[in-house]
């Protein structure tokens, strides 16, 4: 008994220190993991505020980024050339166009007294005159008592029509042209020289419209009218004494009235009316002409084709695209958005005559630019419109696409400074 309570009392004091070893290492083992987990989580945060920090301040950037490009399109928006509609009011000399429309259309209409009527080139249907007739040329045209059938089947066949010399006044009239879609008018101008108004124009159809021709119809009136033919056919009678190399003259007292001229290839058609003549000339020309490829210029020839001359007819005018205008002075040309090609010019809306210079011509149509300048190649003068155009004053555009070009500066140096400061991090850290 008493060597077990001896051995008991020897091994107390190291149960003891086991005890105490156990738990100082148990107390020492969860101080580190506390203190491990307490940095662990400390780490974590520290982590979490600065992808924080790196998160807004990278949405700082995308946010003044996507606000830079907004401003870069919105000054795009203010300078990118857009079609807009055009118009302008011109003087000119002569014009060319050709007419665009969907059917026919009633070009001139009731010139009354006219002094003269020549026309050149082919026409279609054989041209009756029905009457009492007096030539000198002729004499077998003084005994006719039938109607006289005529061809003009040429490129250089005439037909002249006026009233006899000395005759007071005039019932020649022109009661209508009408003119068929794709029919181009040339050389369209009219002068006043001689106490006399003179307009002069060439026709010619479409190849795609040779299924129905132009038609121009004239009035003979009561009076005797005097006719010249040159290059033609007669068809009826012998004509053995008749040179038809030489022209035809005529005196024919009417008794059908009127005459239709088919007119299905390239004719000149000139007219001639007294300066003193009651009727309007600003009555004879329609409005709303559908039109494309209108040039008002025209070709001085030199008789070698490298040599000729592109001359402007353009006397004065002025045109106006979104609230801008722009004068136009003699002899300038008025061009599309490239040198050689013309200003898109959709409609005629208005022909007028004005004395001593020449016809005025209103007009509009759609273009993204319109060139001005005496020289085709060098304009000096130029007017066009942006995407913006349309929908805000040009003024507010113009301060627009101003604060636009400062604001994109701003942007700029800003995103610029950022990635200077983003690119050294790395290095100091």
């Amino acid at each position: 008994m008493a060597r077990r309570q001896k051995t008991r009392q020897k091994l107390t004091p190291f149960f003891s220190w086991a005890m105490r070893g156990i738990w100082q290492a148990i107390t020492t083992i969860v101080a580190w993991v506390v203190s491990g987990v307490r940095v662990f989580i400390t780490l974590i945060f520290e982590k979490f505020n600065q992808l924080g920090k790196y998160l807004v301040q990278r949405k700082l950037v995308l946010f003044v980024l996507l606000l830079f490009l907004a401003f870069v399109l919105l000054g795009l928006a203010a300078i990118i050339p857009k079609t807009h509609i055009f118009e302008g009011n011109l003087i000119v000399e002569e014009l060319t166009f050709t007419y665009n429309g969907d059917k026919d259309k009633l070009f001139l209409d009731s010139m009354r007294s006219i002094r003269n009527f020549d026309i050149e080139g082919v026409i279609n249907n054989e041209l009756t005159f029905t009457g009492e007739f007096q030539s000198t040329s002729f004499p077998q045209l003084n005994q006719l008592n039938k109607p006289l059938k005529i061809r003009l089947p040429n490129r250089d066949s005439k037909l002249v029509i006026e009233p006899v010399k000395n005759q007071k006044g005039s019932d020649l009239d022109i009661t209508e042209l009408r003119i068929l879609p794709g029919t181009k008018v040339s050389g369209f101008k009219y002068n006043l020289s001689q106490k006399q108004h003179q307009l002069a124009f060439g026709l010619e159809q479409s190849s795609t419209s040779q299924i129905q021709p132009n038609e121009l119809k004239i009035y003979f009136g009561e009076k005797p009218i005097k006719v010249v033919l040159e290059n033609y056919k007669i068809s009826g009678f012998n004509q053995n004494n008749l040179d038809t190399q030489q022209p035809l003259e005529f005196i024919l007292t009417p008794k059908n009235k009127e005459l239709n001229l088919e007119l299905k290839q390239k004719n000149n058609i000139y007219l001639s009316l007294d300066e003193s003549n009651k009727n309007d000339p600003n009555l004879w020309f329609q409005e709303k002409i559908d039109t494309k490829n209108v040039y008002f210029q025209h070709l001085d020839r030199t008789g070698d084709i490298n040599d000729d001359v592109t001359v402007s007819t353009i006397v004065e005018g002025k045109i106006r695209m979104v609230e801008q205008e722009r004068e136009i002075k003699a002899n300038q040309f008025l061009m599309g958005d490239e040198p050689n090609t013309p200003l898109n010019i959709e409609r005629i809306r208005h022909l007028q005559i004005v004395p001593k210079k020449g016809l005025e011509v209103r007009i509009s149509g759609r273009t993204k630019q319109i060139q001005i300048g005496l020289d085709k190649d060098f304009p000096v003068s130029r007017i066009q419109g942006s995407w913006l155009d349309g929908f805000l004053p040009r003024d507010a555009i113009v301060a627009l696409f101003s604060f636009s070009a400062a604001t994109i500066t701003y942007l700029l140096g800003f995103l610029i400074e950022n990635a200077s400061k983003s690119g050294s991090n790395p290095k100091s850290s």
